[in-house]
């Protein structure tokens, strides 16, 4: 059947209206980028597969504006227990995370995805459904995308970009011939959403390291929750559903607390894989999210990721398609992103082996050393801020620039804090002032230079706001560092610090230097001086 072609170019082609998709959608949506998302599927999921939302995920969502959602639908997980046989051998809090919400919520995929459905839809646009993609091209001005529709009839598109966020099995990845490598683990494992009763705390994720396997729960609002088992390396199942009793058998053994089940609403068998893409991107067409990265379940890391791979990738899409920045910046994405996702597929490879290791002089030294490592505070407040995703960087990135020394560096998540706006009489926390899409530039009292701080972001997105010490008097504009607590997080001293905070929340530049400020967006919007290659060429 012949295509139909739209007679418009679009900027920017979404394929997959998932959790990735949607939030590149919201993405685009408030930076003002026209586009159109598909999804193949009628309908959004009724599955809960990814459950577990993070602090920096959290923070996200406050910037897309779905949070105070997402908090009242989900159930609030303020630790991770983990326990082997007979007792607990450690937990690990959120608590002392920097951030404003130090907790995991928990939350079916399901929920999740209609939620961001709809702030997609209150920001003006909607998803298409019953669309499916059977064909790709590009060339050096764009990209030609063949959509089937669900009577048949087939549609091309043109766009500048298009954004493969469709899963694991991605139509994109495969059109574009884009390897995936890695490999299969041998265990199957079961998945089940379940009513539960139970006497362990409900705040809490729990992990249980059992001589019959691993065993996971974790509560959900409503005396639901999910429960995840391994089941050893040679049954196969070949995509049977697992029955209530054979759940009820497993929790019995591997679960020394009361914990019981019923109500089985999705129950499955499946397996999982650890692959990557070589590269995130081959000319005009970028993946994210599932589509890039696969890996375990274990610590719950994969929407987060591919949350914030499209977070990450959605301003700079947002500066090319407007004309505000040359293409070469997107190439930062991978740059970026690559080294997250490679962290957490050896993060997640590294727990999912530790945690179904069955020979035992493994699990004998496994239940020795998880309350070793996690009594010293240090490692254990590091574990837990890697879980929570608040401690990723991008410092190595050819994208920031950082002068002088301070706790904060660029390429660093930029710390939260609370400051005074004395005409509004009102707080204003750093991360409130990012809800507004565009850079924020903090320039810190003490700084004097040229150019004035006020013309440095010129025709970029953004504000500037002057940031005094407490008493001083404030001019229309400036905010009152009232406790000077953002002086120390930021390590502004006597000489004035300027920070410039990208619109994903990482500081892009930092430095005393309002000219060297000038010469990094230069660089960054036309990258001039950085210099990389088409990983397809």
């Amino acid at each position: 059947m012949e295509a139909v072609k739209t007679a418009t170019k679009l900027p920017v082609i979404v394929n997959g209206a998932g959790p990735v998709g949607l939030t590149m959608a919201c993405e685009l949506a408030r930076h003002g980028v026209e586009f159109r998302i598909f999804e193949k599927n009628a309908e959004p999921s009724a599955e809960s597969r990814a459950l577990g939302i993070f602090p920096r995920t959290l923070e996200v969502f406050s910037t897309i504006g779905i949070l105070d959602e997402v908090l009242a639908e989900g159930q609030r997980l303020g630790a991770i227990s983990l326990y082997n046989d007979t007792r607990r051998l450690a937990r690990m809090d959120f608590g002392h995370i920097d951030s404003p919400y130090p907790f995991a919520i928990s939350l079916p995929q399901s929920r999740t995805e209609r939620i961001l459905q709809a702030r997609v839809e209150a920001l003006g646009a909607r998803v298409e459904r019953q669309m499916e993609l059977t064909g790709l091209e590009q060339d050096a001005e764009g990209v030609r995308a063949r959509y089937r529709h669900a009577d048949g009839t087939e549609e091309t598109i043109e766009g500048s970009w298009l954004l493969g966020c469709d899963g694991a099995h991605s139509a994109v990845r495969h059109l574009m011939g884009m390897t995936f490598q890695g490999a299969q683990y041998e265990e199957e494992f079961l998945l089940a959403d379940v009513k539960v009763e139970s006497d362990l705390p409900l705040d809490e994720a729990h992990l249980f390291f059992s001589k019959d396997g691993v065993f996971a729960y974790f509560p959900f609002r409503g005396g639901r929750g999910r429960i995840i088992a391994d089941q050893r390396p040679g049954a196969k199942h070949q995509g049977e559903e697992p029955g209530i009793e054979e759940i009820e058998e497993i929790v019995k053994r591997r679960c020394f607390h009361r914990l019981e089940v019923s109500d089985a609403v999705w129950k499955a068998w499946f397996r999982i894989s650890h692959r990557m893409v070589q590269h995130y991107w081959s000319g005009r067409v970028y993946l994210a999210g599932d589509a890039a990265h696969i890996h375990s379940p274990a610590g719950g890391q994969g929407m987060n990721t591919g949350i914030q791979d499209a977070f990450n990738l959605g301003w700079k899409l947002a500066l090319a398609a407007r004309g505000v920045a040359e293409p070469k910046l997107l190439e930062s994405y991978e740059a970026e992103r690559m080294p997250v996702a490679r962290a957490v597929v050896n993060l997640t490879d590294r727990m999912t082996r530790a945690a179904t290791a069955t020979n035992p002089a493994a699990t004998h030294l496994r239940d020795w050393l998880v309350p070793v490592l996690t009594g010293i505070p240090f490692l254990k407040e590091a574990m837990a801020e890697r879980l929570a995703e608040v401690s990723i960087d991008y410092r190595g990135s050819a994208w920031v620039e950082n002068h002088g020394l301070g706790l904060v560096h660029a390429g660093d998540r930029a710390p939260d804090a609370v400051l005074y706006d004395r005409a509004a009489r009102a707080e204003r926390r750093v991360f409130e002032l990012l809800k507004t899409p565009g850079f924020v530039l903090l320039a810190f009292e003490g700084y004097e230079g040229a150019p004035p701080v006020e013309d440095i972001l010129r025709d970029l997105p953004g504000k500037v706001y002057r940031v005094t010490r407490p008493g001083r008097e404030i001019e229309p504009g400036m905010l009152e560092d009232r406790d000077c607590r953002a002086r120390t997080a930021y390590g502004a001293g006597e000489e004035g610090l300027l920070v410039l905070i990208r619109p994903d929340g990482y500081v892009g530049y930092r430095g005393e230097n309002a000219a060297a400020l000038s010469g990094y967006l230069e660089r960054l919007t036309g990258a001039a001086g950085i210099t990389s290659g088409d990983p397809a060429q």
